[in-house]
C-alpha cells in the first residue's frame, strides 16, 4: 500500500502546491489580507469526505470478509463431503468423488476472472494433484474454463451423478444420499455467491465521487495550511515545517484510505492483500485427500480399557461427571 501511495500523483501535487505557496509567501507575493480568509469551506468539504470515505473502507472492508468466509465455507463443504465419502462410500469412489469436488472449487477461481488462467493455474494444478484425466480435461477444455462457471457446474454436476449411482445401488440410503446432496450443492451456492459479488463491484460513480472529493480537498487544504503557517512579519520555519507534516500526513491519511477502499473492494485480484486463492485450493485438496485416506482400527469395544483411560484422565470434567463405582458395574 506505501508503494502505491509515494506513486500517486495527487500527493506530490499537494505537497509541492504547500511548498509554492510557503515560497510565494515568504518573497511577499501574496496579499497580506489572505491571512484574514476564512477556512470554513475546506473544513466542510473534509468533513464530506471523511463520512464518504470512511464508508466506503467501511463497505470494501465487509465485502473482503464476506467473499473470506464464502472461500472458507467452499472448503468446509468439500471436508464435509470427503469425511462422508470416507465413513460411507468404496474407496475408489470416495477418491472420485473428491477429486470432483476439488477439480470444482479450483475451476470456480479459474472462471471468475483472468488473474486465474487455465493455461498455467489449472493445468499446474490437474499436473501436481492429479484433478482429471485426459479425457476429463478434454471435455473441460470443450466448456471452456476461463469462460464464466459452466465449468465448475458441470463438475458439481459429476458429483451429484455419482451419488445418484451410488443411491440406487444400495450404497447409499436416503438420508446419507440427501446429506451428500446438500453438501455438495452448498458448494455450488458458495462459489455462485463468489460470481454474483463479482458482477456486482461497488458502484463506479460512487468511487468516482470519492475520487472527485479526493481532488477537490488536498490542494485547497494545502493551501489553506499554506495560509495558516504565518503571512507578512509572522513567518517562521517551524511553521513552515509544521504544516508541511500536517499536508503529508493527511496526504497519507486520505490518499491511503482511498488506496485501501479500492484494493479491498476486489479479493481475488493480484494485489499483496487480496486473498491466497492458491493457498486455499492447495490446502483444500491437500487435506481432503488425508481425510480420505484416514484409517480407523474397527474392532469391539474394550470396556476395560475405556474404563482404564477414563481413571487416568488428569483434568476432571466436574464432580457432578465423575465415573462412579455404579458406572463400573454398568459397563461390567
Amino acid at each position: 500500500c506505501l508503494g502505491l501511495l509515494v506513486k500517486d500523483a495527487l500527493l506530490w501535487i499537494t505537497i509541492t502546491l504547500y511548498v509554492v505557496t510557503r515560497i510565494s509567501i515568504r518573497f511577499g507575493s501574496v496579499p497580506n489580507f489572505v491571512d484574514s480568509l476564512g477556512t470554513g469551506d475546506v473544513t466542510v468539504l473534509g468533513g464530506f469526505l471523511s463520512f464518504f470515505l470512511v464508508l466506503y473502507v467501511n463497505k470494501s472492508h465487509s465485502r473482503y470478509f464476506e467473499e473470506y468466509n464464502k472461500s472458507m465455507a467452499c472448503k468446509g463443504r468439500i471436508f464435509d463431503v470427503a469425511t462422508l465419502a470416507n465413513a460411507y462410500l468404496p474407496k475408489p469412489t470416495a477418491m472420485r468423488l473428491v477429486r470432483y469436488m476439488n477439480s470444482a472449487h479450483i475451476s470456480g477461481y479459474v472462471g471468475l476472472n483472468k488473474i486465474y488462467p487455465a493455461r498455467t493455474f489449472f493445468a499446474k494444478m490437474n499436473d501436481d494433484f492429479g484433478l482429471l484425466t485426459d479425457r476429463e480435461m478434454a471435455r473441460m477444455q470443450e466448456i471452456g474454463l476461463d469462460q464464466g462457471g459452466s465449468a465448475n457446474r458441470e463438475l458439481i454436476v459429476w458429483c451429484m451423478r455419482i451419488i445418484q449411482k451410488c443411491h440406487l445401488s444400495g450404497n447409499l440410503d436416503d438420508h446419507l444420499a440427501d446429506q451428500f446432496r446438500q453438501q455438495i450443492l452448498q458448494l455450488r451456492a458458495q462459489i455462485g455467491q463468489i460470481y454474483n459479488a463479482a458482477d456486482l463491484p461497488v458502484p463506479f460513480f460512487y468511487v468516482h465521487f470519492i475520487c472527485l472529493l479526493t481532488v477537490m480537498y488536498l490542494p485547497l487544504f494545502a493551501v489553506s495550511v499554506a495560509f495558516q503557517a504565518g503571512t507578512g512579519s509572522s513567518i517562521y520555519w517551524t511553521a513552515d515545517l509544521v504544516g508541511g507534516l500536517v499536508v503529508l500526513f493527511q496526504s497519507f491519511f486520505v490518499i491511503g484510505l482511498r488506496i485501501l477502499g479500492q484494493e479491498m473492494s476486489d479479493p481475488f485480484g493480484d494485489d499483496m492483500i487480496d486473498l491466497s486463492v492458491i493457498f486455499y485450493c492447495t490446502f483444500t485438496w491437500r487435506m481432503s485427500n488425508r481425510i480420505v485416506e484416514a484409517s480407523y482400527e474397527d474392532g469391539d469395544v474394550d470396556d476395560a480399557e475405556e474404563i482404564q483411560l477414563k481413571r487416568e484422565q488428569k483434568v476432571s470434567i466436574g464432580a457432578a461427571w465423575e465415573m462412579k463405582e455404579s458406572d463400573v458395574e454398568v459397563f461390567g
